[in-house]
């Protein structure tokens, strides 16, 4: 007859530690994401204006 088919502990650890990784960031993901974009630039000033006022 055909033994039992089980994986190997490394096999069996290995698929534990991705599903409690997954689990963890479930849990740990925020709830929103900032768009990549002009948001992050509101409060800039471009180089040029300031290498103007930095030479007088």
């Amino acid at each position: 007859m055909r033994e039992s088919v089980r994986p190997r502990k490394s096999t069996a650890l290995l698929g534990i530690a991705w599903v409690a990784i997954f689990v963890l960031y479930l849990f740990v993901k925020p709830d929103t994401t900032v768009p990549i974009g002009t948001g992050l630039l509101i409060n800039t000033a471009p180089a040029a204006t300031v290498d103007e006022t930095a030479g007088k």
